[in-house]
């Protein structure tokens, strides 16, 4: 086995060297098993994670490591932001990212494969997305999930995960205390949006039931079944009587 990549130093190398080493890491490989499967001598590989200046990629090298890693060479390079053509345009079209739509794109698959758990994510990803003008849902949940709070602190603002990382004492650490539970304020909210979610989709599946019933009677089914409710119904009349 090859030696592991050491992670490079993103202050000062090359994005090709941060962008291989990461789809190394993902695909568990090594840079030796990369220099294998692309034609290309180890010490190049090595000089291009480690991001030596002295050794910049080549061309036909470097096309054939993105190819190995499945990858373009623009998204190596920094030029694209997600890690194939396809993907770029999706990404430029919708603004979502290369991982988002990687993994949409693993749905549908399964979709396709016909796997129930698939099939649910995505109908759940899509009433979701057509559902957003209608409540405050996606604006909660960022403030739940990636939102930062900030506190003024010595004339400075001071973000909650900041305080966190000083070990917070003190006034420091009742502030931060505050922001966990002013979290949880859009944790009720992100519940409320998708209660009102929940009621629209409930009325969606009424009428869409509706539809299918009305359907069915018009059916040869249909007409039998509602043909013997009218006997059932003539008959109990006349018991009456």
């Amino acid at each position: 086995m090859g030696k592991r990549n050491q992670p490079p130093d993103i202050f000062s190398t090359p994005i090709w060297a941060t962008r291989i080493t990461n789809l190394l890491e993902e695909k568990g490989m090594t840079q030796l098993e990369l220099a294998k499967q692309s034609g290309t001598s180890p010490a190049s590989i090595s000089d291009w994670v480690g991001g030596s200046s002295q050794r910049e990629p080549k061309v036909r090298g470097f096309k054939a490591v993105a190819d190995v890693l499945e990858v373009s060479t623009d998204y190596l390079l920094g030029a694209d932001e997600c890690t194939t053509p396809t993907n770029e345009e999706i990404h430029k079209l919708t603004g979502l990212s290369d991982k988002a739509i990687k993994k949409l794109r693993k749905l549908q698959r399964g979709v396709k494969r016909n796997k129930d758990s698939a099939a649910k994510k995505l109908a759940a990803c899509n009433y979701l997305l057509e559902s957003m003008d209608s409540t405050d849902l996606f604006e909660s949940l960022y403030s739940y999930l990636l939102g930062e709070f900030y506190f003024s602190s010595q004339g400075k603002d001071l973000g909650a995960n900041f305080i966190y990382a000083k070990t917070p004492v003190g006034e420091q650490k009742e502030k931060l205390a505050f922001a966990e539970s002013y979290s949880h304020v859009y944790l009720s909210k992100v519940l409320q949006a998708l209660s009102l979610i929940k009621r629209d989709a409930d009325k969606i599946k009424e009428q869409k039931e509706k539809e299918n019933y009305e359907e069915w009677l018009k059916s040869d089914e249909g007409k039998a079944f509602e043909l013997e409710n009218l006997k059932l119904q003539a008959a109990y009349e006349d018991e009456e009587e």
